[in-house]
């Protein structure tokens, strides 16, 4: 059994060496494997011009086990000669390779094998090699050019490639059952409170009175502890935006813990873009999928435009 500590400099009698692979096991002990981005949009983009049988992937950086990687221009990759009879699919890879006579990171195409129903082909993921898929195309039989619309893009994928985030982070499955709890806590209050008002029948105005101001405290303590509030602290959960529409406006937020699970999805919907009248909050368990709650709130607007409130239904 052995301590180890890095990193500090050399003195007289006790040298101290570092190998490249010590400091890409620092960063990747901080930092998960995937590509750099900017408000959760992604660079390295495979994109397809349709004259050829070529791809290009634009500027970006990527980590791969701590390792970095940077494209500082668009690189194009020559695709191999379909089949005259079967299609096949390739992947765009980003390769990082360890062993001595490689020591890169470096953009390949990954060629499928032709077939009446093609699969894309697996990426190698071992102790010296590690493959992030950044898109995928269908290599048409016959042909001499690739078309753009059969080209998906993998980059968000998290079980392909993914975006780099920090691995220190709050326990986000503490946070979720603290959550948990704190709902069912306030539901049991809500049905005993209830109870007691049916039992109880009609009350005097003062006594209806304490009950209102003791409702307006326990709300305030809803807002500030349910999951409304617990967005704002975003650096807590991975953000993903979708659905873009013409002003600019993504209209799907989706907040993920992070296992990659869904912790909530925010949807804009009804009246026209850019003022919708309606945004709906949908929670979900620790296994991403089982709905916990949905919130709707409408939206309204000041003569200008402005966005003034937006009312829980």
């Amino acid at each position: 059994m052995a301590e180890i500590s890095k990193f500090f400099n050399s003195a007289p009698g006790d040298p101290r060496t570092y190998q490249a692979s010590d400091f890409a096991d620092y960063f990747g002990s901080v930092l998960s494997t995937g590509l750099l981005h900017t408000d959760n949009i992604p660079a390295l983009e495979v994109k397809c011009e349709g004259t050829d049988l070529r791809t290009y992937v634009t500027p970006g950086k990527a980590i791969i086990q701590g390792y970095l990687y940077e494209n500082t221009s668009n690189l194009y990759l020559e695709h191999a000669l379909p089949e005259p009879t079967l299609d096949r699919i390739d992947r765009i890879v980003l390769r990082l390779d360890k062993r001595n006579q490689s020591r890169y990171i470096r953009l390949f195409v990954k060629q499928g094998t032709p077939s009446e129903n093609p699969v894309p082909p697996d990426l190698q993921r071992d102790d010296f090699v590690y493959e992030l898929s950044l898109a995928r195309i269908r290599v048409r039989a016959n042909t001499s050019t690739l078309n753009p619309a059969d080209l998906i893009d993998e980059r968000l994928d998290e079980n392909l490639c993914g975006l780099v985030h920090s691995l220190i982070s709050i326990p986000t499955s503490q946070f979720q059952q603290m959550w948990n709890d704190f709902f069912n806590a306030k539901e049991q209050e809500w049905e005993d409170w209830f109870a007691n008002v049916q039992d109880s029948g009609f009350e005097t105005p003062s006594g209806a009175q304490q009950k209102a101001n003791q409702a307006e405290a326990n709300a305030k303590a809803y807002t500030d502890s349910a999951p409304e509030a617990m967005q704002r602290n975003l650096e807590i959960f991975n953000v993903y935006k979708s659905g873009k529409d013409s002003n600019g406006i993504y209209t799907i937020v989706e907040y993920k813990r992070a296992d990659g699970t869904l912790f909530a999805r925010s949807e804009l919907s009804g009246g026209t873009s850019p003022q919708y009248t309606t945004r709906t909050i949908t929670y979900y368990d620790t296994d991403g999928t089982t709905v916990l709650k949905t919130d709707t709130f409408v939206l309204t607007y000041d003569a200008d435009g402005e966005l003034i409130s937006e009312v829980k239904q």
